[in-house]
């Protein structure tokens, strides 16, 4: 690139030296001509021969150079997605439904990101682009049950406190996972590592009693704030192997209960400004429906 730079500046500077030699020799030829009129001319010449000139030395690469930035910036943005893909086909493996908990969860979340900026809520954290990153990586939050056995993850009742407590270990198995998968993305985008801290920590709980860290308030991470309502609502309303669905009212009244226990105050203020939503999407996207 310095190159180039130098190259251009030389080639300007060589065509400048020769049009004012041209004009200098014009000027001595007709000495009549007076000086204000000289300059005026001067300025025009340079001017009708340097724009064309600069255009086509540096407006020209400058604009090919800006195509193929953003040609490569798409390609990456592409790569990026397949990867997020294929992470994301790895935690629908491992789900305990059919993959819908994942995209209620999403929508979940996007809602109340959307309410809390509506809200004027958490400013110096959440802005759309963040909104795009929260929707965009939700499905991730469970992603640490890949290290879960089958006879723990599947088994059809409540876990013994032994069983439980490997449980436990998925949303640091899931930390692990997408920490270790962040080099495989561009580090200017922060999607990643904002995956890897809902997944951390979205059992977390606002009073300290959560889990695997017990962080408390707002030491626990925004997105993890988020999702602990839209994993927990999900996880009322819809029928588990061990336990029948929840009416939508009886889990919106748990959420309530759960303001400033579980759950952000904030945050669940939003859930309550959005909880019609809530139940639609609970049932647009209810299990066995097509």
């Amino acid at each position: 690139m310095k190159k180039v730079n130098i190259k251009i500046w030389l080639t300007l500077m060589l065509a400048i030296a020769s049009i004012e030699s041209m004009i200098m020799f014009v000027f001595w030829q007709l000495p009549s001509i007076p000086h204000l009129v000289q300059g005026l001319i001067d300025v025009c010449i340079l001017t009708l021969a340097l724009v064309p000139l600069t255009y086509r030395l540096v407006f020209l690469p400058l604009t090919k150079l800006s195509r193929n930035l953003d040609e490569s910036k798409q390609q990456l943005q592409a790569t990026q997605d397949q990867q997020l893909a294929l992470l994301i086909s790895l935690a629908e493996v491992r789900d305990d439904e059919t993959g819908r908990h994942l995209l209620r969860t999403r929508l979940f979340v996007k809602a109340l990101a959307e309410r809390l900026i509506e809200m004027g809520c958490y400013q110096d954290e959440l802005d759309d682009d963040f909104v795009k990153v929260l929707y965009k990586v939700a499905p991730l939050h469970d992603i640490g049950k890949v290290g879960i056995p089958d006879n723990i993850l599947n088994k059809p009742a409540r876990l013994s406190e032994d069983e439980r407590a490997l449980m436990m270990n998925h949303p640091a198995i899931g930390a692990s996972i997408l920490n270790s998968a962040k080099e495989s993305f561009d580090t200017s985008h922060s999607f990643i590592a904002t995956a890897a801290e809902m997944a951390d920590a979205h059992h977390e709980k606002w009073d300290g009693t959560g889990y695997p860290k017990g962080l408390k308030a707002l030491d626990i991470p925004l997105s993890a704030r988020i999702m602990s309502i839209a994993d927990m609502y999900d996880a009322l309303t819809t029928e588990r192997s061990y336990k029948e669905a929840w009416p939508h009212e009886q889990a919106v009244q748990e959420v309530i209960r759960m303001k400033g226990v579980a759950f952000d105050p904030i945050i669940v203020e939003a859930f309550l400004l959005e909880e019609s939503h809530f139940k639609q999407i609970a049932d647009d996207f209810k299990e066995g429906s097509s």
